[in-house]
């Protein structure tokens, strides 16, 4: 399975990726632990999924980059990746559920890495 062509920027890889993991991973509810082997083989998760596939997905396409965990203004508790643009000069944040690169202001980050997850649900309950 190939998404990106070598040949593809930073900015067309990211894109195609998003969309990727957008279009082929069903948007379900799983209650485990998010692994993007497994959801790549299952094709079915949440957002931790969507965005634990999209960092392993990127970071194979020599793209940095890290999961976020947050709250989105109409839907709750969200996460989602951050990619690193060179061309941009930083950190981009991807919601692969929306199909959004850059995500949209209503997306807000609370936490960066999978790790700091935890502090983040004991604070929202």
């Amino acid at each position: 399975m190939e998404i990106v062509s070598p040949k593809d920027s930073v900015r067309v890889k990211a894109n195609k990726l998003v969309s990727w993991v957008n279009q082929n991973i069903q948007k379900r509810p799983v209650l485990s632990v998010p692994n993007a082997l497994e959801t790549l083989q299952r094709r079915l998760g949440d957002c931790n999924e969507h965005a634990v596939l999209l960092a392993a997905l990127a970071r194979a396409s020599a793209i940095p980059a890290q999961v976020e965990a947050g709250a989105g203004v109409s839907r709750g508790t969200l996460l989602l990746s951050c990619l690193e643009c060179p061309l941009c000069r930083g950190w981009m944040t991807a919601d692969a559920v929306m199909n959004q690169l850059p995500a949209d202001v209503t997306h807000i980050r609370l936490v960066r890495g999978m790790e700091r997850q935890v502090d983040l649900m004991g604070a929202m309950g």
